[in-house]
């Protein structure tokens, strides 16, 4: 029995899941590891926390590729507990197994049984791939159905919105409140704006005039690192556009979501 070398490639995708899904995950790869008589590599452990797998643009998963791709190749084999772990698009699952492939990297998913050395690997792999970005889909579908659902009921969708904190009620549902201490600075950047003044002009002069590490235009409670952020000043822009985008329509008691899309809803108003 060959004595493989093992990397190990673990991920969560919501910052809502428990970080001991990695350990879970980590150690079925172990035990089905010993199992074969295979050597686990401490130091080629990798995983990625409360990120999706819509992407590949994950540091873990690029750590682990860089080193099955690299000329020294550390290891032989890389596990996982199920191919979704690896990503949730079929495209992205081919493309994968055909890069490993040619770096001469064994993958398998061990909860699954699915090994690239297998003849049926490619169907397998593409049958698992399929599967799992429609359960992605489906996900995201019940997800924006729930939150319309939030936002025709009045209720606060998710974010950070400069003048409003979130007010969680005795049913866990959140409503949005007026912020006393950012209210004087919404109806200061209303007044500038109705005087003709830019975004950029506004978002300049509420932030040349307080100290450079003061967070005017931060959401209660949000870090103050944006305010030293070399894209600080779209970002401010950003924040002073969304302060008058929302408030108006928020001072009436009513809600604008999914904005973004070009399919803005007003909900919950009187």
């Amino acid at each position: 029995m060959n004595q493989l070398r093992c990397a190990i490639y673990a991920r969560f995708s919501s910052d809502r899941q428990s970080p001991t899904s990695i350990t879970d995950q980590v150690r079925k790869c172990q035990e089905y590891a010993a199992r074969q008589g295979w050597t686990i590599l401490p130091e080629h452990i990798y995983s990625d926390e409360a990120i999706c797998g819509a992407s590949t643009e994950r540091d873990g998963l690029q750590r682990i590729l860089a080193a099955a791709t690299s000329a020294a190749r550390p290891f032989d084999c890389i596990l996982i507990d199920d191919t979704s772990r690896l990503t949730r698009k079929l495209a992205d699952a081919l493309n994968l197994y055909e890069k490993l492939t040619f770096a001469g990297v064994r993958l398998v998913a061990v909860s699954q049984g699915v090994d690239s050395e297998s003849a049926q690997a490619e169907l397998l792999i593409g049958v698992h791939g399929l599967i799992d970005a429609v359960y992605w889909r489906e996900l995201a579908q019940k997800t924006h159905r729930g939150m319309q659902g939030r936002a025709i009921g009045g209720l606060a969708t998710g974010g950070r919105c400069f003048g409003y904190r979130s007010i969680k009620g005795p049913d866990d549902t959140v409503r949005l409140e007026i912020e006393p201490s950012e209210a004087a600075t919404v109806r200061r950047i209303f007044d500038m704006y109705s005087d003709g003044k830019s975004l950029k002009r506004i978002a300049w002069e509420l932030y040349g005039t307080r100290s450079a590490k003061c967070a005017c235009l931060e959401p209660a409670g949000a870090s103050i690192a944006r305010v030293q952020n070399p894209n600080g000043s779209r970002q401010r822009r950003r924040t002073c556009e969304s302060s008058l985008t929302n408030f108006g329509p928020r001072s009436r008691n009513a809600l604008v979501w999914f904005e973004n899309s070009g399919n803005a809803k007003v909900a919950g108003q009187d």
